[in-house]
Parts: structure tokens; sequence; C-alpha cells
């Protein structure tokens, strides 16, 4: 019969995989977006966007000024939905950190 300890160790393991996959999915999308011309955002810097869902993709999805924008998540923990988060524009993506 597994332990806890056997269990957070399978929780660990996943949440490291996980890490390693998103880490690995930013730097390819850098790499696609480099060459490209500038592509202008909505605002400069960062702004209060609210938490609406993590799509089916992996990206995330943040309202801020009734507009939904597609970004990738700077967190690697759960988050209710209209959770404040800071919402930047870099390099052609969109970015929430939480």
């Amino acid at each position: 019969m597994p332990s806890d300890y056997d269990d957070l160790a399978s929780i660990s393991a996943l949440l490291g995989t996980v890490q390693a996959i998103n880490l690995e999915k930013r730097a390819v999308r850098l790499t696609e977006y480099r060459g490209k011309p500038a592509i202008k955002g909505d605002f400069e810097g960062s702004v209060t966007g609210y938490w609406v869902k993590m799509d089916s993709s992996g990206s995330g999805v943040v309202s801020y000024r009734y507009k939904e924008y597609v970004c990738e998540p700077i967190g690697f923990v759960s988050i209710p939905k209209g959770t404040p988060v800071e919402l930047t524009f870099a390099n052609g993506i969109y970015y929430a950190k939480f």
C-alpha cells in the first residue's frame, strides 16, 4: 500500500515534469517569434487583469478591460477565476504572473 510520502513524491515529480514542459514551450515560442517584425500590444508595461481559466492547450486566459487575452502563465499554483494577475506584453506574447 503506497504511503503519503509516495503520493507526495509522485506529485512532486509530476510538477517537475509540467514545469519542464512549460519552459520548453516558452523557448519554442520565443524562437518562432525571433526575426519577425515587432508586434504592438494593447497596452504598455504591466496591467492588472483577472484570471479567467486555463484553456485546453495549457495557455491562460485573462480578462482586462472587458477583453480576454490568451497568455503564457508564469506561476505554478492553481488560482480561482477572478483572481487579480499581472498581465504583461513582451516580444509578441502576453504573460500572466501570479
